[in-house]
This record gives C-alpha cells, structure tokens and sequence, in this order.
C-alpha cells in the first residue's frame, strides 16, 4: 500500500475518533447527570455559574460551554422555569440578564460531580501520566491547527470556548465538592 493511501487512512480514523469518543463521553454523562435530576447540558451551565462566580450573565455562559448564545438563553429560560436557577436584570444594563443557582441546583450538582469525576478519572485511567499529556498536546495541537486554518478571527464563540489552559481553577471548585461529596 502507498504511503500517502496509508497516511490518508490514519488521518480518516483519527478524524472519527476525535468525534465519536466526544459523543459517547456525552451519551455517558448524560446519562449520570439523568440519575441526578439534570442533563448534562445543565450540569455545564451550573458549573460555568460556579466558575465565574455568580451573578453570570448568559453570554459568558455560553462562551465558556461551547454555545451559542441563542441555544444558551433558551436552555437557562428553562432551567429558570424548573427553579435551577434565578434570573435578575443587570442594574447598569436593563437588556442584560444574570443568573445564579438555586439550592435545588446546588444539591444536584452536588450529586452528580461524584459520579462524573469518577468517570473521568476511569476513562483516563488506562493513561500514563505521560500519555495523558502527550494527548493534551496532540488535541489541543490538531484544534489550533484548525482554528488557525478554518475559523474567522471574529468567531469568539469556537476559540473562545477552545481555551483549556485555566482548568486548574476549574478543578479546584469542584473538585473539594467532588471528593467531599463522595466521601
């Protein structure tokens, strides 16, 4: 076999991983969150509320999931509705609405971080430390690589959403909850 046909081979099947173990990861959690009274679509806007320190408005929400802002009201609008989360109008601009959580989507959270950390700590298992470094910096080498190429500099809703590099603070808040909640 020729090795561009090869080459070609490797780059189809690397492309199919890079969607298929994102949509199983969210077939999974979701699943979890289910069992605790949330999608994971909430489960990310509580933890973006928890990140950013509420009030949050709804775009920084959505930058930080990934969303579109449209996608992000609607969802939120729901989450009000079913007492996850309360909405106030921003004092200097009237237009703008802030969220923040509920004790009903506290306790949630709080129940589903457990089963989901233990998820992630699972399926990275099998990884060395050095392995899972290595995979940090092969995907997030591959997604600049496309956003470079592929994506307008006024697109802040992709690149934006693409930056993982301050995840530590991220851990930091939920995982004291996680490994207190699971204790």
């Amino acid at each position: 076999m020729p090795e561009e046909f090869t080459d070609r081979i490797t780059d189809v099947r690397a492309w199919m991983l890079l969607h298929r173990v994102p949509d199983l990861a969210f077939y999974l959690q979701d699943r979890m969150c289910n069992e605790h009274g949330l999608t994971v679509e909430q489960y990310a806007v509580i933890a973006a509320i928890r990140y950013f320190d509420a009030p949050v408005p709804v775009g920084d929400i959505a930058r930080w999931t990934g969303s579109h802002g449209n996608s992000t009201s609607l969802l939120t609008h729901r989450m009000v509705q079913v007492g996850l989360l309360d909405r106030f109008r921003d004092l200097p601009d009237r237009r703008q609405v802030r969220l923040t959580l509920t004790r009903k989507a506290e306790e949630a959270f709080a129940r589903a971080t457990p089963a989901l950390w233990d998820f992630v700590e699972s399926a990275m298992s099998s990884l060395s430390g050095h392995e899972k470094n290595t995979l940090v910096h092969l995907v997030e080498k591959v997604g600049a690589t496309g956003l470079q190429n592929y994506t307008p500099e006024s697109d802040i809703r992709i690149s934006g959403s693409y930056e993982t590099s301050d995840v530590s603070r991220l851990v930091k808040r939920l995982g004291k909850r996680a490994r207190s909640s699971s204790a």
